[in-house]
This record gives structure tokens, C-alpha cells and sequence, in this order.
């Protein structure tokens, strides 16, 4: 494990412990989460180190990476079939070409997204996946992108600022991102607190908000040209959280508290989870 004092994204010694939250999904350990107070990002502290972190990732239950039919997975697909098509409407608002979908889990936007006309591939270091058009190698590097997605990924990354550091420097002129994340300003996160599932920590190591994200992206030079929700995001993520409360009625309570997510954030602006569309500036 290793604690953070200082900022790993703008280098900060102003840091302060926030709270406390265990892992409800799998160790059930208690990880700490701070907040830097010059750009106000969150992160977990302390961390499993980059050898360690696979540890946390059981990848036979773990969402992104799972196949099973039981309830739960078969809803999880359905809903990624839904978020599938909606995301290849949103980048096609802008322009389609080839792509790169980085921590692209088993596949399934890869596969999508190439049914759909993109010319895509994906990489994912820790599922070695043999999902079609999905890399565990750095063979990626290799090509520019007119797209790079990183959908509910950057938030997994022990050093988010290098990690969109190296992929914009992968597209091409006029090239796009798509980085989904979780919002720790959502009505969702206040109904569930320290059992809300979008902090997911270990795993997460950083948890932003759209103002975090927009210091963030300000640091590296890119500008959001576009804020989109995720809509079924907030759902999901109640049920999770009602589960992790070992709610005898997690899907329903889930889906009322989603819902309830989504209609504030009409007001608000704070979906549960948004994609935010940037480019260099």
C-alpha cells in the first residue's frame, strides 16, 4: 500500500482526509479518501501499489469483466447494450473514423462501435481478454486515433494526468476524447454516502466531480466541448449502492433513488455520470 501526501495530479502538498469507506464489493477493507484542496480532486490514500491492485479485481463477478446469467449480469448487459447505442450516437454528433477504447474490459463498445462504422480496437491491461479487437500489449501506440473513449476507466488509473497526457498525444488532427466518470456531486452520492458504489474504492483511485474535471482538464490543455449524462448510470449505481446496504428491496429502492438522481440533475446539472467530450485547445 502506498499513501499519498501530495497530489499525484497537480503535485499539491494542500491534501486533506475526507472520510473513510470500506470495499463493499469484495475485501471489505477500509480505504481512506482525500480531497486536494488546490484542484479539488479526490483520491483513495492509501492505494494498492500498480502490482498489487490486480489483488481487488475479482474478474469473475467484477461488472465490466462478467458473463454469468444470473439477475444481476443479464440486467448489467442489457443496460450496456442501451449505453452502447448511446454512446456511438453521441460521438457520431462529431465525427467517426478510427478509435481506440482504452480499458475496454471484454470488448463489448469495441464490437459495437465496429458493427456501427468506426474502425476501433481496444486495450485493456488487467482482463486478458481475447475479446475481438481488444490488445493487452502496447502494440496501440503504434496508430493515431481520430477517437480515444475511456469510459469509466480514468478513475482506475494510479496516474490519471499521464495517462490523457499519452493518449492525446495519440490523435489526430481535429481527434477527439470521450471520458466517462462517475459524479461525487450527484444526489445519489449524498442518499448513500459512504455505501455509495460509485467510490468503489480500491479500485477507483480518483473521484471526480464536473468541477474537479474541468481544473483537470484545464491543467492538461484540453477543452470540454461537450458535457453528456448517462442516464441508466444512476440506476445501476443505486442498486449497487442498496445491495451494499444489504437491502432486502435493493432493485426497486435502486431504481426509485436513480430516478430520483436523474430528475434533480435536470435542475442541478449532476447526473450520476457524465461523459465529457474534449479536445486540444
Amino acid at each position: 500500500m502506498e499513501k499519498l501526501s501530495i497530489c499525484v495530479i497537480c503535485g499539491s502538498k494542500n491534501v486533506t482526509t475526507k472520510t473513510k469507506i470500506n470495499d463493499h464489493a469484495f475485501s471489505n477493507k477500509e480505504f481512506g479518501v482525500s480531497r486536494c484542496n488546490s484542484c479539488l480532486v479526490l483520491f483513495t490514500s492509501p492505494r494498492p501499489k500498480k502490482n498489487e491492485i490486480i489483488k481487488y479485481y475479482n474478474l469473475n463477478k467484477y461488472d465490466s469483466y462478467d458473463t454469468s446469467v444470473g439477475l444481476w449480469g443479464v440486467l448489467y448487459r442489457f443496460s450496456q447494450k442501451i449505453n452502447n447505442y448511446y454512446k456511438v450516437g453521441v460521438l457520431k454528433k462529431h465525427h467517426m473514423g478510427s478509435l481506440l477504447d482504452y480499458g475496454s474490459g471484454a470488448g463489448s463498445f469495441v464490437e459495437y462501435s465496429n458493427q456501427k462504422g468506426f474502425v476501433s480496437m481496444g486495450y485493456e491491461p488487467i482482463n486478458k481478454t481475447h475479446a475481438k479487437g481488444t490488445v493487452n500489449t502496447d502494440g496501440y501506440l503504434n496508430n493515431k486515433y481520430d477517437w480515444i473513449t475511456m469510459w469509466h476507466v480514468l478513475e482506475h488509473t494510479h496516474n490519471p494526468a499521464n495517462t490523457v497526457k499519452k493518449l492525446s498525444g495519440l490523435l489526430k488532427k481535429g481527434g477527439l476524447m470521450a471520458i466517462a466518470l462517475p459524479n461525487n456531486n450527484s444526489y445519489d452520492n449524498f442518499y448513500y454516502k459512504n455505501y455509495w458504489a460509485g467510490y468503489d474504492v480500491p479500485r477507483h483511485l480518483f473521484h471526480f466531480n464536473r468541477k474537479s474535471f474541468f481544473c483537470f482538464s484545464k491543467y492538461l490543455k484540453l477543452e470540454i466541448i461537450e458535457e453528456k449524462p448517462l442516464l441508466l448510470d444512476s440506476i445501476y449505481v443505486s442498486m449497487l449502492s442498496e445491495k451494499y446496504k444489504k437491502s432486502p428491496f435493493s432493485y426497486l429502492f435502486g431504481f426509485i433513488v436513480g430516478l430520483v438522481s436523474n430528475i434533480s440533475a435536470l435542475i442541478t446539472g449532476n447526473y450520476s455520470s457524465i461523459i465529457y467530450i474534449l479536445r486540444k485547445c
